[in-house]
């Protein structure tokens, strides 16, 4: 017997027959139908797939008295109908929906954290987080676990936040009044602290561990994964997950002993639907249903049609004109705003520049995200674009520190990463062979370059005087503009934490935009950025 969970896992890989019967519950002891856990991750919202997941909910219902609805977090945030009203209008669609648990994803925290408890308080589904924590009292903010009981089967939903989330948000939304780090996603204890919610849920009666993370399964360095969380414990029985954005149904990680736990995750914007079945054998698997395949609820899209037209009534004006498409991705839907020069990103950082009549002017590229449309653009377009809320802010930097910058920007290379910068009156090459020497501090911040060969060489600045591009004066003080997320906030992990704050009571980011295009471009978004200029060169 001591070879099972191999063979187990093997069974399972190439025959795809679920997650097995937990040993502590009897078959006697299963419901009589199926237990059918919906859920979705990362909807960013994309509204109109909630009547979508309603609609395929009711189809499971006819089958099953045991539905259960759920989501991965990263919902509040991602399009105009969230940012506008600071995630409210999501959560009143979501109440209209009847979730009935869901974890935090990190744009969950981008309204702040008196704005995320509003929100959860406004929730009528049970918010579960066992790793957000008040560092002061080492205490969890939200209940760990959320048990439902199917007949006589006790099902603990658990939930995990991404620790990047630290670094991602604003980092001064995590400060006390005095400035001191007050909420934190338990990193450095994160194994140990999920081994130990899992095993109380076990005492508290659950007979299976569901867990809803906001992790990515991909590699994180010191972060944790949903992989990871898998490896390194032990009871959770199967992990629905998020933030990376993938599209993975029934894939099996082996726990710390060798036993195989499901993993799956949706993809981006209601792209599918998820089912999770405990079926009345007691084996676990996952299905994941393509949107444009189900059917659509007409009460819950009227709902959704009506809430969308209250907010965006007033961004319907027009501001000018778009000759080409503008787009964070490439021709295949490639994104490549977080790791490449792109043409968006240059007509966002060039506004910034211009407008704020600064030198220099950098954009995160996960700040940016949506398509700008040929032909009329409108106030809902360009929020669209930049859906955050963000203020424009100006800085002063010295050369060096510009040059520091530019280094953290692209440390993440050749993989993506949302401080990744788009840039106007700047252009530099990057040698991705070079191992960054990025240094952080204790918070995981941005603490400077170390010694030896960098990555960004050949730095020039846009000189207004002479109209060309002049190598970088490593003394001399540059203006630089960006979001009051990055400067003011110490957002992307502080990348501009040593510059001098000038101007933060200036305008919202989506007004540079429109006094670029109606006051600098004459109303019309021309040929210019009809591609790239080579500002920022790969090698």
């Amino acid at each position: 017997m001591k070879h099972w969970p191999i063979i187990f896992s093997f069974l399972l890989l190439f025959c795809c027959i679920g997650c097995g019967l937990h040993k502590e519950v009897r078959m006697s002891e299963l419901p009589d139908k199926p237990i059918v856990v919906v859920f979705e991750n990362d909807v960013h919202c994309a509204v109109d797939g909630y009547a979508k997941l309603v609609a395929l909910r009711e189809q499971q219902r006819n089958e099953t008295p045991f539905v259960t609805t759920v989501s991965c977090g990263d919902f509040v945030q991602g399009d105009v109908v969230g940012s506008l009203s600071k995630g409210e209008n999501i959560v009143a669609i979501m109440n209209e929906v009847k979730y009935d648990v869901v974890t935090l994803g990190n744009h969950e925290f981008d309204f702040g954290i008196t704005q995320l408890y509003r929100l959860a308080d406004s929730l009528d589904a049970s918010v579960v987080s066992a790793n957000f924590c008040n560092f002061r009292t080492d205490s969890l903010i939200f209940q760990p676990y959320h048990i439902i009981r199917y007949g006589t089967v006790d099902i603990a939903f658990m939930g995990f936040t991404t620790t990047t989330t630290a670094t991602l948000v604003a980092s001064r939304t995590f400060l006390d009044e005095n400035g001191q780090i007050a909420y934190g996603f338990s990193r450095p204890t994160f194994y140990e602290k999920a081994q130990l919610q899992i095993d109380r849920a076990r005492k508290d009666g659950a007979d299976y561990v569901v867990v809803l993370a906001h992790l990515g399964d991909s590699d994180r360095g010191e972060h944790p994964s949903s992989v990871s969380l898998i490896a390194r414990t032990t009871g959770i029985d199967a992990v629905l997950d998020g933030h990376d954005h993938r599209v993975m149904s029934d894939s099996i990680v082996n726990n710390l002993v060798g036993e195989p736990v499901l993993l799956a995750s949706t993809g981006l914007k209601f792209q599918n639907i998820g089912l999770l079945t405990l079926a009345t054998d007691g084996k676990f698997s996952s299905r994941l249903i393509p949107s444009a395949e189900v059917e659509t609820s007409g009460k819950t899209q009227a709902f959704v049609e009506k809430v969308k037209k209250e907010t965006l009534k007033d961004g319907e004006r027009v501001i000018g004109v778009n000759e080409q498409l503008l787009s964070p991705d490439d021709t295949l839907g490639n994104r490549l705003v977080r790791h490449r020069e792109t043409t968006i990103g240059n007509f966002c950082a060039d506004a910034f520049r211009e407008v704020l009549n600064v030198d220099v002017a950098m954009i995160n590229g996960g700040g940016i995200r949506a398509d700008l449309p040929q032909g009329e653009i409108t106030y809902n377009h360009l929020l669209s674009v930049l859906p955050f809320n963000n203020k424009a802010c100006t800085a002063t930097m010295t050369g060096q520190q510009l040059v520091d910058a530019l280094e953290f920007s692209v440390s993440f290379l050749p993989f993506e990463d949302g401080s990744f910068m788009q840039v106007s009156g700047v252009k530099f090459e990057v040698d991705t062979t070079v191992p960054t020497s990025i240094q952080r501090d204790e918070y995981h911040l941005f603490a400077g370059v170390g010694e030896g060969k960098r990555r960004v060489s050949h730095v020039q600045i846009w000189d207004k005087d002479s109209q060309q591009y002049l190598p970088v004066d490593l003394n001399r003080i540059y203006t630089l503009a960006s979001f009051d997320y990055q400067i003011k906030n110490l957002g992307c992990a502080g990348i501009f934490r040593y510059a001098t704050l000038q101007e933060e009571h200036l305008p919202q980011d989506i007004e540079v935009l429109a006094t670029y295009i109606r006051e600098v471009l004459g109303g019309r978004i021309g040929r210019a950025y009809q591609s790239i200029e080579g500002r920022i060169m790969i090698n």
